[in-house]
């Protein structure tokens, strides 16, 4: 039977501390397998603004303004660490960012770039390792991103569609979610998910011996459970005290339960970490800490039809 020792983490949101913990994990815990699944990009642009007598400034938790130099690359590392992408501009190319459409369009470029950066990053630290890395866009990933992902081979993405991840276990991928209140990239209708689970379900060879790399949670399973917000994003706090509310989906929840493959990996939910089973199937998510950048992760040993070990680790 093959065996194979996952480090699993999702939700980095950016931050380039997190991925390059996660390309580090592979040789840290001794696992043969890297699978990032989902929301990779980050969610802000940080200006960084040249003035007329050479030096930058911006604002990053306080003022800034700094010659080119190593203060300069420092700041940007740590920005870039934190989940945010620097971005030097002039005040001509600032002028010309005054609309939505045109911050959107830089937004997508630096995405799509810092993306590319990402994987030559993994490239350079996983080629001849034998470790194989997989990564998924997730609801707050734009589209723009998925041809990025499939331009090069290092990193796999199993995405809406099926990988191996050895001899014997298989792997089917979903980014989506269900509707959320900021309105991402990847939402779709119960229904909908059902169907897309249904088509993955399809290229699956032996379910007992397969992986669910699916976004997002099973609902009500102990893994999806979220502060709860009223329509204008505020949060629901009953004597002060917040509430929270199980977010996950419904049709995720149905098919672990009608299929039951051997496991189940999760995200979403930053808030919501921990580890259940449904049924005969081991379900994850492994959280988030990007902010801090500290790396949220799972470690878990496969065997054939049988998960031999799971656990949280975080650092």
């Amino acid at each position: 039977m093959a065996k194979s020792r996952i480090f699993f983490a999702s939700d980095v949101h950016g931050s380039e501390r997190c991925w390059r913990k996660f390309l580090n994990a592979g040789r840290f815990y001794k696992a043969n397998v890297l699978i990032m699944g989902g929301d990779i990009a980050g969610k802000l642009i940080i200006p960084i603004v040249r003035q007329h007598n050479g030096t930058y400034k911006t604002t990053f938790h306080r003022e800034y303004e700094l010659a080119v130099g190593t203060e300069l690359r420092d700041l940007e590392r740590a920005i870039r660490d934190s989940g945010y992408y620097p971005v030097r501009l002039t005040p001509d190319e600032v002028a010309e960012l005054q609309t939505k459409e045109a911050q959107d369009e830089l937004f997508k470029e630096v995405m799509a770039k810092e993306l590319g950066r990402w994987l030559q990053i993994a490239e350079d630290k996983l080629k001849g390792s034998g470790i194989r890395c997989y990564a998924s866009p997730g609801n707050d990933d734009i589209w723009e991103l998925d041809q990025v992902l499939r331009s090069q081979s290092v990193v796999e993405t199993p995405d809406g569609g099926r990988v191996t991840i050895d001899d014997e276990h298989e792997m089917v991928g979903s980014g989506y979610s269900t509707p959320t209140p900021w309105h991402t990239e990847r939402e779709c209708t119960e229904e909908e998910y059902a169907d897309k689970i249904e088509d993955l379900v399809g290229m699956i060879e032996s379910m007992p011996k397969a992986i669910f790399d699916i976004h997002c949670p099973p609902f009500d399973s102990g893994l999806d459970s979220a502060p709860e917000i009223t329509e204008d994003l505020k949060p629901v706090t009953i004597l002060g005290q917040p509430q929270t509310a199980p977010v996950g989906s419904k049709a995720v929840k149905a098919a672990i339960q009608r299929y039951q493959p051997l496991l189940g990996l999760h995200g979403h939910v930053h808030e919501s970490r921990g580890i259940v089973k449904i049924g005969r199937t081991v379900c994850i998510n492994p959280g988030s800490e990007y902010t801090e950048g500290i790396l949220a992760g799972a470690l878990v040993g496969v065997d054939g039809s049988k998960v031999e070990q799971f656990q949280l680790i975080s650092g």
